[in-house]
């Protein structure tokens, strides 16, 4: 009898493995489904005041641009998409975005350029994934943690977190500094979509008050990757440079420890600084030890 008892659990806990992997399997395919190369266009539109006096600004559209997304990395539970532009004769590094599989801890957005690290319940990220987003320069941007949902025909991974100011307003707007983000990643028929639904919060010592509720759509159809072939070429030889710049900034995330940024050191923003660091490495590509160190230096100047 115990042998039968032992069986039956034995098979069990065999096909709650093999329904996990094939689920595994299944979300990583998702997620590579979004590398290619593609037309974008990205569209924003304030939708909802919470109150009467706000005044409603434009709405943004940009695009349709080129751009290149990869897999630039991948290990056992993680993967990581870089993005790349194509602007004219121009290739710009765009935004990053990492997956990793039952992530236990992610760094949460405050507002005013700083993050503090998030433990999260084992229990409660079982086959769940963390997307984080990174900055152009590999800063921190957002994280969030959330399965991929397959049903219905449907296929989408959604998830909700506080974030910066988005770059189309960055530089514009000084009456919020949070946006409460619901990202939804969904595959569609000729490519993705990154369907936004967002809030423009405003948080103080004293209070935290929602402005505007705006609605986003980046739309992602999937063109020929011959397109993109200056944007392959430009990684090939570029790639060396950031990866050096990301293990460094692995050694920040590491600590685990509250992060805040200076806007600006010396007039001069922190993409800005590692850029040219790259334009350095691009011209002597021997002094790559001296060079992290002052990738490290940089990164520290504006951490306080």
């Amino acid at each position: 009898m115990n042998r039968i008892i032992l069986g039956t659990l034995a098979m069990a806990i065999n096909i709650q493995a093999f329904a996990h992997n094939d689920n595994y399997n299944k979300d990583v395919e998702s997620i590579k489904s979004m590398t290619g190369c593609y037309k974008v266009t990205f569209r924003n539109a304030e939708t909802f005041a919470f109150s009467k006096n706000y005044k409603y600004h434009d709405r943004f559209k940009s695009g349709p641009v080129l751009e290149w997304i990869f897999v630039d990395s991948e290990s056992p539970r993680k993967l990581s998409l870089q993005h790349l532009l194509v602007a004219g004769p121009h290739i710009i590094k765009h935004w990053r975005q990492e997956w990793t599989h039952e992530e236990t801890s992610l760094y949460e957005y405050q507002g005013d350029f700083k993050w503090t690290p998030k433990d999260l319940d084992p229990l409660n990220v079982v086959n769940q994934w963390t997307q984080k987003v990174y900055q152009v320069d590999d800063s921190p941007r957002y994280e969030c943690s959330a399965p991929w949902i397959r049903y219905n025909k449907k296929n989408y991974w959604e998830c909700t977190t506080n974030a910066p100011l988005p770059r189309r307003e960055y530089s514009k707007r000084n009456d919020y500094n949070i946006m409460k983000r619901t990202n939804r990643h969904e595959i569609i028929s000729g490519g993705h979509a990154h369907d936004q639904d967002n809030v423009k919060i405003l948080k103080t010592k004293e209070f935290q008050k929602p402005l505007v509720m705006e609605k986003g759509l980046n739309l992602y159809t999937k063109v020929s990757n011959s397109l993109c072939n200056k944007a392959k070429n430009w990684w090939k030889d570029h790639k060396d440079y950031w990866f050096h710049v990301r293990n460094i900034w692995d050694e920040f995330y590491s600590k685990r420890e509250p992060m805040k940024f200076r806007k600006k050191v010396d007039g001069s923003t922190l993409w800005q600084r590692l850029f040219e660091l790259g334009d350095q490495y691009k011209e002597n590509p021997n002094e790559i030890e001296a060079l992290k160190k002052e990738i490290n230096t940089t990164i520290k100047e504006f951490l306080y």
